[in-house]
């Protein structure tokens, strides 16, 4: 993935992270709806995507505190899912990835 992460404090602490889409990705996709190409994976005409980490949100000051460690990897990837979430669904496979992983950081919280 040719992922754009920025670190930035938002408004609401709440939230974590989200997703910003350029506008040529946005408009393409708003414009595959229109004609009915929904089915097709908006992601071959090159997406413009940022993923925003909220510095206010205590989850990503644990990922920058800690850098790289047994859980650093797994909240990230869950970060990054609930952001795409926002726009639209997960693919199966994605699907299946996002659900083990939320069963593993549950699991996480019964030690």
């Amino acid at each position: 993935d040719k992922l754009e992460v920025k670190v930035e404090k938002m408004k609401d602490e709440n939230v974590a992270s989200m997703i910003t889409l350029s506008e040529e990705s946005r408009r393409m996709q708003e414009m595959m709806k229109m004609y009915g190409m929904s089915g097709m994976d908006p992601s071959m005409f090159g997406t413009n995507a940022t993923l925003i980490l909220n510095a206010k949100h205590p989850l990503v000051q644990y990922i920058l505190k800690n850098g790289e460690n047994d859980n650093t990897s797994l909240f990230c990837e869950q970060l990054y899912d609930l952001a795409k979430l926002q726009h639209a669904p997960l693919d199966a496979d994605a699907m299946t990835k996002f659900v083990a992983r939320s069963n593993d950081i549950m699991m996480l919280l019964t030690k």
